[in-house]
């Protein structure tokens, strides 16, 4: 039987790399986007050379009712859902001080209303279906971190990654799994991204998440091996959080 999977954000970064490596994996899979069409027909595109099935659905996750018509597009193409990946999300920063609404607004639409509508929409036709699948939520150690300047995205990712939980002990009684990935600093290949080696002074391990490192880590937790895991956050970010002080003080 061949399993499918939906994947939110999948026209760049993050969401884009879980996509393929599913469909490398066998997955056929659906991914959404808001407005990176070139990406995401891109990933279509790419799925199809490996030989899977990939649909690529607009949405955009600040309003509920397209978060209805995205699933309800989703079951016109795909019987079932064995795995949904609730990565697409809106990095905004802006110092305490210097915040307005707009930025506000935008990053609690997307990253919190969007993912707790998103999640429920995945879990009804899951449920429906009678399948025992697996919700994993992308959130990010920021959840746990204290940076400057993401006192909005810094919160509204803790209260993500506390909503999987809740989520995960309500659709426990229908064996579906629900657990968080939290990555740190990751090589997506974005523009927007800082000098890597900047960085380094306060990673540990001295280097940067790669994509593919996620993706493998989802697919782990959609696998037998993993049918014990709910409830649970991983993070990847090379030991980041661990870090209290100057990396001098630690010998590298």
């Amino acid at each position: 039987m061949n399993r499918t999977a939906f994947v939110t954000g999948g026209g760049t970064g993050i969401g884009k790399g879980i996509a393929i490596w599913l469909a490398k994996q066998g997955y056929d899979v659906a991914i959404s986007y808001c407005a990176s069409a070139d990406g995401a027909y891109e990933t279509v595109k790419e799925i199809e050379k490996i030989g899977r099935k990939c649909l690529a659905i607009q949405a955009d996750i600040r309003y509920v009712d397209e978060i209805a018509k995205m699933f309800s597009e989703f079951r016109r193409h795909f019987t079932r859902m064995d795995l949904f990946v609730n990565n697409a999300g809106l990095t905004k920063k802006a110092s305490f001080l210097e915040t307005d609404q707009s930025l506000f607004d935008s990053v609690c639409e997307v990253n919190y209303r969007g993912a707790f509508f998103c999640m429920q929409g995945a879990a009804k036709m899951m449920i429906e279906q009678g399948i025992e699948g697996c919700i994993v939520v992308i959130s990010s150690n920021n959840d746990t971190a204290y940076f400057a300047d993401v006192a909005v995205y810094g919160s509204v990712k803790c209260a993500v990654t506390k909503l999987a939980k809740h989520v995960a002990i309500e659709l426990a009684k229908y064996k579906i799994n629900v657990n968080v990935i939290a990555p740190g600093w990751t090589d997506t290949g974005a523009e927007r991204l800082e000098d890597k080696e900047a960085t380094y002074y306060k990673i540990p391990l001295q280097k940067w998440v790669m994509v593919d490192e996620i993706a493998k880590t989802v697919e782990f937790l959609a696998s037998d091996g993993a049918a014990s895991i709910t409830g649970t956050s991983i993070v990847i970010d090379n030991g980041a959080l661990l870090m209290s002080d100057v990396r001098e003080k630690y010998g590298f």
